[in-house]
């Protein structure tokens, strides 16, 4: 699939929680960082029973307007490899951008627009990381035509969020209230005001077409993922600007759509975005904490081999050493059902819920093992810097083949591990809540290389791939490939075979029946 975030550059390139405003340690009151609510003549007058007529969105639109802003950027645009976001040569014309385009050379001048929303008088206004991430220069345009040189105060890109301050001097600026994304229904009509191809103030409406999606990664590097998905007409130029429910409310910010798809756009819940607020305003960045754990999805199958009665809850494909999860004893094979009493429903639920919790924070984690549910008390840490994974690897040794097993049941053989990977490979921990893991992770040991796949076998339909390490069958650590080739010829046909198998820098579980 791919995503396209709705940055409009000159040069073709640019780049769920309802909680309520944090109180910064130490303070007795939180500061008030943005108007909450319906506060507006407009959107008291369209409430969820009131039928959404032209004119209902015509008085919203005339309410929301003016402070939904037009935000245009200079900078210096990095390389191609590092820039994943991709549009048509929206610049040079009447699509607002103008000159100083770039090709896909090295770093040149760059010209692009997007879009922001002000949220409190005083001039803080919300958009998107990507809009302003690689900015020299930011100018923030009003819709009655005054403009102001805009400050970074903060940004996050793992959630894809910035945080920015105008000075409006004496002057209090026009804001919109946020509201609850997750009051949201799905069906409930959304509009959305925006910067869209450079064309200011374009309004647009649809409806909300789902919610909770966490499988979108507009840019391959977003963490925490919940997007709202609407058909309301949202296109490059968009990005960073609001999508209101029809009582005046922000309920997400626009963000990415489909490039393949028609009327495909995703906002970040405003809800999400709420719970950053304090640490970009505070100290301009996010400080997340961790619990050191890899996690994968619960698939069906999986569900079965552990005694699951449905696919819920994020399975611990790897625990990294030394970390809070290692630490409090979870392992490899756990499924955490429930994080400090919220229910995990899908393994995408996890890392947001264990990213924001904080940091030296106590909390108890629900998870399935051995076929029962059990407590486990972990205290979250800060999370660790990022892990160079596959460094230091020693020059490839010959391999010793001489240990070899076979399993003509599911159609594999398997051999001894490579010595590169003995030598080199670390334990990252990425994709785990909170981020990668820390340093310290141990090589492989022991385990079982797949050599090769019977075309068509039990092993190539479940997922096996040549060069796959197994180290673990049906919760049996196996040393050998001889060890391996035994207990899966020993798994009775009919049955399931559940193994934990490294692959590249990572750890994941496969299940299938025999």
């Amino acid at each position: 699939m791919k995503f396209t975030p709705m940055l409009a550059l000159a040069a073709g390139l640019a780049a769920g929680l309802a909680l309520p405003t944090v109180v910064p340690a130490g303070e007795k009151t939180a500061e008030k960082l943005y108007t909450e609510g319906a506060s507006s003549a407009a959107s008291q007058a369209i409430q969820p029973t009131t039928p959404v007529t032209f004119g209902a969105f015509s008085a919203l639109a005339k309410d929301a307007a003016p402070a939904v802003v037009s935000i245009e950027i200079e900078g210096k645009a990095p390389g191609h490899d590092d820039m994943p976001f991709f549009f048509g040569p929206f610049g040079g014309g009447p699509f607002g951008g103008g000159g100083g385009g770039r090709g896909f050379g090295g770093p040149e001048a760059m010209k692009g627009a997007g879009s922001g929303f002000i949220i409190r008088g005083d001039g803080y206004v919300l958009s998107n990381n990507h809009v302003i991430e690689n900015a020299e220069r930011i100018e923030v345009k009003l819709l009655d035509g005054r403009s102001f040189e805009a400050k970074l105060i903060g940004r996050d890109p793992a959630t894809d969020v910035a945080l920015l301050k105008v000075d409006p001097g004496k002057e209090s600026l026009p804001v919109v209230p946020l509201g609850d994304s997750e009051k949201l229904e799905i069906g409930e009509w959304v509009m959305a005001i925006g910067n869209a191809l450079g064309l200011s103030h374009t309004v647009t409406a649809g409806i909300v077409s789902a919610k909770h999606r966490g499988n979108v990664r507009p840019d391959g590097r977003l963490r925490y993922a919940d997007f709202i998905q609407t058909d309301a007409s949202i296109n490059p130029g968009n990005s960073g600007g609001p999508l209101f429910n029809t009582r005046g409310e922000v309920v997400g910010i626009n963000t990415a759509i489909r490039a393949d798809g028609q009327g495909i756009g995703f906002a970040i819940p405003i809800n999400m975005v709420k719970t950053l607020l304090p640490s970009l305003k505070a100290d301009g960045r996010v400080s997340r904490s961790w619990i050191g754990i890899q996690i994968q999805e619960v698939t069906p199958a999986l569900a079965s081999s552990f005694g699951l009665d449905r696919p819920r809850g994020a399975l611990v494909a790897s625990v990294v050493r030394g970390g809070p999860a290692a630490r409090a004893g979870l392992r490899e094979g756990d499924v955490v059902t429930k994080f400090d009493g919220a229910p995990i429903q899908k393994d995408e639920d996890l890392p947001w819920l264990a990213s924001t919790a904080g940091v030296g924070r106590a909390v108890d984690l629900e998870v399935w093992r051995d076929g029962k549910p059990m407590g486990v008390r972990l205290t979250l840490e800060a999370m660790p810097g990022e892990n160079a994974v596959g460094k230091g690897r020693d020059r490839a040794a010959p391999r010793d083949d001489t240990d070899r097993g076979e399993s003509a049941a599911i159609g594999l053989t398997l051999g001894a591990i490579d010595p590169r990977l003995r030598a080199g490979r670390g334990d990252d921990g990425a994709g785990g809540p909170g981020g990668p893991g820390g340093p310290g992770a141990p090589g492989l040991d022991d385990g079982a290389q797949v050599l090769r796949i019977e075309p068509g076998s039990v092993a190539d339909r479940g997922g096996l791939e040549r060069g796959d390490v197994i180290v673990q069958i049906n919760g049996q650590r196996v040393d050998t490939p001889k060890a391996a080739a035994k207990a899966l010829d020993a798994v009775r046909p009919g049955e399931y075979v559940r193994m934990l198998v490294v692959r590249g820098p990572a750890k994941t579980f496969l299940a299938f029946k025999r």
